[in-house]
């Protein structure tokens, strides 16, 4: 998927339109069914979705997205980023966490280690995986 950086409409157009031309040199073709658009404004400017058309056929505007296992959002918060990064450190904490800490046979400060190394991996790489 490729998303061009552009804020207003107007680029916005110019830039789907030079892609949308650009595809058929390299052999790729753009299936508009599947194509999705999101606009980020500055956060002092209002939000309106953007109308593009590929090829006459409008495509789907969204508000929030997952790309990459970061969530984006056309309000550029990270309240939903912050959410599944948390949700994500949730998921491997408990993952681990009854294998580690309900062994006998690893000694506390080792324990401890593994979970500072678990939470701040998947805080600061979250995304990622």
């Amino acid at each position: 998927m490729t998303t061009p950086l552009t804020g207003m409409e107007e680029n916005m157009l110019k830039s789907m339109d030079l892609f949308t031309a650009g595809c058929p040199s390299f052999g790729l073709k753009i299936n508009a069914a599947k194509t999705v658009v999101m606009r980020q404004p500055p956060s002092s400017m209002v939000y309106n979705a953007p109308q593009i058309n590929v090829k006459g056929t409008q495509i789907k505007n969204l508000e929030s997205f997952a790309y990459l296992g970061s969530s984006l959002s056309c309000h550029t918060r990270i309240d939903d980023e912050i959410a599944q990064r948390i949700s994500k450190l949730s998921q491997a904490f408990g993952r681990l966490h009854p294998s580690v800490w309900k062994c006998h046979g690893i000694h506390l400060n080792t324990k401890l280690k593994k979970d500072k190394a678990v939470v701040l991996t998947t805080l600061h790489y979250g995304a990622e995986s």
